[in-house]
């Protein structure tokens, strides 16, 4: 049996011990069990201890090397530090593969346009994602963001075609509660963020620029209607200006100036607010953390998640919004206070 083979399978058989938490597993224990399943497997003599402490080793390797596996071992016995956690979670099939595949090849045949976003950037991060394996009935593994990916990719091929020939789509949308909208949307962006997808365009030509998760598209289909031309939003003038992915009631990028407590300076230092993110420490003070961004819902909730501990200077409209927000926060516990 070639040796890709056998390392998946005992990728798969340490896999499938660790998960069974009715029993302890010393090394001792993985060895038997692996040696056992692949005897009756594929007639493989016994297995080395050398190759389960490798591969034991290689499971908690971060992706793409490995599966970033939470392997533990005390006093002797391997178990998972997350009960979740499995491999099975994180690998691709082939269908997965050749959807990631033919996406690579359309994408690839428009890199050249520059609405369309990053195209190259997208490319590597999908290629990255797929560690072919030599053979083409087995699986592999993935980064662990490649589910969130994966959800998006039956309709990139349309969106990025669409997209780039200027066609208008019909869009239907899955909300939360299962309920189906349809949107008929002018395509002027694809990009992605935190490992998701978003689509990016104009509903009416009077209309603010919307966003679509593209992993709520339940169906799209072309529409012969004249396609509105973007006049307005370019990558450069605004994406460059965006925290996340919720477009702001301007497209226009201003000052905003926070005043954050000593206690949450070194997070926003570790986690950026933005790349223009400029924080001029004052020491017990605090910090005053200055960036040029578009003001939208993204950047209101990652404010709003500091709580008491963050106080916006600048712009004043930015600033009564999130007042607003902690009114109505204050009003409903208040509330709840009475009963």
């Amino acid at each position: 049996m070639p040796a890709y083979k056998s390392k998946n399978f005992r990728f798969r058989i340490i896999d499938e011990c660790l998960k069974d938490t009715s029993r302890t597993w010393t090394l001792d224990n993985l060895i038997e069990e692996v040696s056992r399943k692949l005897s009756d497997e594929f007639n493989v003599e016994k297995v080395s201890r050398r190759s389960i402490q490798y591969d034991i080793a290689l499971m908690r390797e971060k992706q793409p090397v490995g599966y970033n596996a939470p392997i533990v071992c005390i006093n002797g016995n391997y178990s998972y530090s997350d009960p979740e956690f499995s491999i099975q979670n994180m690998q691709l099939s082939k269908p997965d593969i050749d959807n990631l595949t033919e996406v690579i090849n359309t994408l690839k045949q428009y890199k050249q346009y520059s609405h369309l976003g990053d195209i190259s950037k997208l490319i590597e991060k999908i290629e990255a994602i797929i560690a072919i394996n030599p053979t083409p009935n087995s699986q592999i593994a993935s980064f662990e963001s490649s589910q969130k990916l994966l959800k998006g990719v039956p309709w990139l091929k349309q969106i990025v075609e669409a997209v780039a020939s200027k066609h208008v789509i019909e869009l239907s949308i899955r909300k939360k509660n299962d309920e189906i909208i349809q949107k008929v949307l002018h395509p002027y962006f694809l990009k992605e963020y935190n490992n998701e997808w978003y689509l990016f365009g104009l509903e009416d030509p009077s209309a603010q620029l919307i966003s679509v998760h593209v992993c709520d598209i339940a169906a799209i289909s072309p529409q012969i209607i004249t396609f509105i031309e973007n006049e307005t939003y370019t990558i450069d003038n605004y994406f460059n200006y965006l925290i996340g992915t919720t477009p702001g009631e301007s497209a226009k990028p201003v000052n905003v100036s926070l005043k954050a407590n000593a206690a949450i300076v070194s997070d926003i230092k570790r986690h950026p607010f933005h790349p223009s993110q400029v924080v001029n420490d004052m020491g017990e003070d605090g910090a005053i953390i200055d960036m040029k961004v578009i003001v939208n819902q993204d950047l209101a909730e990652r404010i709003l998640s500091y709580g008491s501990k963050i106080k916006v200077e600048a712009p004043d409209k930015l600033r009564k919004s999130i007042l607003n927000e902690l009114k109505s926060a204050y009003e409903a516990y208040f509330q709840l206070s009475l009963f």
